[in-house]
């Protein structure tokens, strides 16, 4: 068996030393976190709302109690505001103010308290127009003023309403709150008759209003929302739409469109256009929109006029036909986002 190897040894009978080793240098701390750079603080909005109030009041020359008659019971309400149907002025109960025209609002009753010993009636609900628009509050207070005389207040509020509600809502009520006072003189149906604007909708979409626009306007999008069968949202061509199996099509030409940040003062896209349905003489006018409704929401909105213009027997089915026609296109649309903000949840997902 060989001997192992001899250890090597210096002078000094030690093993000599290892040869040095190289030496890193540490980096220097350059990540900036001494020294930000400009604008490196950002701020962000964290929240963008208005919530909004409309108080009208009038005083009639009637007892407290014929008011309150007035106010609840349906068959009163029927001719100087709009059909109830459903139960009207229960609490916790819904039901449907319908002007008979397309256009209607649904009613969800909170309190109903009957005016008493000098104690003010009250009628408060939540509503929405046409089933699909933002809810907003409206609360009525009947209020005795001595012998035969009555004070009626209503007031409606909303948070993040249209940018025109103020003036488009706010001076609706002293007309209706007119209408009240001329019934309870008369007893007369003083409703007024169809209107020759409208129909007007709105929904609310969980996006802000420029991203909103920008995927409702594209090809893709108006096929699904729309219904489009044919041309585009571009100026003079013009979109055949499908209303429905039954109810045929209607022809859509945009006559302007305004994209983002191009006209003051809101900087706020939106197309004008003619509606033509082949039993039609003349265009109906048309505006659609969008604006922002609170941070990161917007309503989408449509607005017609000129029905005195299309020179046609039977106004009103047309008018119901095309209300309904955009409320199922506004509710496509929202679809494409996802549930729409209350929506009910059903065993296999939010109900449409």
């Amino acid at each position: 068996m060989p001997a192992p190897p001899a250890t090597q040894h210096g002078p000094n009978g030690h093993a000599p030393a290892a040869p040095p080793q190289a030496v890193w240098f540490a980096m220097p701390d350059i990540s900036g976190a001494a020294l930000p750079p400009l604008h490196s603080v950002v701020a962000r909005p964290v929240a963008q709302d208005r919530w909004e109030r409309l108080v009208s009041e009038v005083t009639v020359p009637y007892p407290v109690d014929d008011v309150w008659t007035a106010l609840t019971d349906p068959k009163a309400v029927g001719k100087w505001l709009a059909k109830p149907n459903g139960k009207w002025a229960k609490a916790g109960k819904e039901s449907i103010l319908d002007f008979e025209d397309g256009e209607f609002f649904l009613c969800g009753t909170e309190t109903v308290t009957s005016p008493s010993g000098g104690r003010a009636g009250t009628l408060r609900y939540l509503w929405r127009w046409v089933g699909v628009g933002p809810a907003t509050s409206v609360t009525w207070e009947v209020r005795d003023r001595g012998p035969g005389a009555t004070t009626v207040m209503v007031t409606e509020e909303a948070v993040n309403p249209p940018s025109d509600w103020r003036s488009w809502n706010g001076m609706g009520w002293p007309g209706i709150l007119e209408q009240l006072a001329a019934y309870l003189r008369s007893g007369t149906d003083n409703r007024w008759t169809w209107r020759r604007m409208g129909p007007y909708l709105q929904v609310e979409l969980p996006l802000p209003a420029f991203e909103a626009w920008e995927a409702l306007t594209g090809a893709g999008a108006i096929k699904h929302w729309l219904q489009r069968s044919s041309g585009s949202l571009a100026v003079g061509d013009p979109m055949t739409v499908v209303m429905g199996d039954a109810s045929g099509t209607v022809r859509i030409t945009v006559t302007k469109s305004v994209e983002a940040a191009q006209e003051f003062p809101s900087y706020l896209p939106y197309v004008e256009f003619t509606l033509a349905r082949p039993s039609w003489e003349q265009e109906l006018g048309g505006r659609l929109w969008v604006e922002p409704a609170g941070l990161g929401r917007s309503l989408l909105q449509v607005f017609h006029h000129s029905w005195e213009g299309l020179r046609i027997t039977e106004p009103l089915p047309e008018r119901r036909l095309l209300t309904n026609f955009w409320v199922l296109a506004f509710r496509r649309a929202q679809s494409m986002f996802g549930p729409p903000a209350g929506a009910p949840m059903g065993p296999h997902g939010w109900s449409t």
